[in-house]
């Protein structure tokens, strides 16, 4: 668990003490912050202007755990609004146009097949 030097500086004419994430800047004092446990406050810090933070002192792997993942791919052939067919992957529309039994076969592949057939 590798500590991160944080340094707080105030605007001119601001607080000279913020409080952030259970720790208390004092305007151009260090703060130490966990890389590890603490890694979304240091995401914050590092895109202020008002804080300067370490990276000499950062680990060398960025932290997995708060990396975005990925929406998963859910494709389903449903019936719109206007009484037509079409491909939908949550609210984005995939492919219009289909009929009842293009959907219905659509929706008996197999997740693998789905993702073939949208890609063509």
């Amino acid at each position: 668990m590798a500590k991160v030097s944080v340094t707080y500086r105030a605007p001119k004419g601001d607080d000279k003490v913020v409080e952030m994430g259970g720790h208390t800047f004092f305007d151009g004092e260090v703060e130490k912050v966990d890389s590890e446990s603490e890694a979304f406050l240091l995401g914050k810090l590092r895109g202020n202007r008002h804080f300067e933070v370490s990276e000499k002192d950062a680990p060398k792997e960025p932290v997995k755990a708060n990396a975005p993942k990925p929406e998963p791919v859910v494709l389903v052939a449903s019936e719109q609004t206007d009484g037509t067919f079409a491909i939908m992957n949550g609210a984005d529309l995939i492919k219009e146009g289909l009929t009842k039994e293009d959907a219905d076969a659509f929706n008996a592949l197999s997740d693998e097949d789905k993702a073939e057939y949208v890609a063509e």
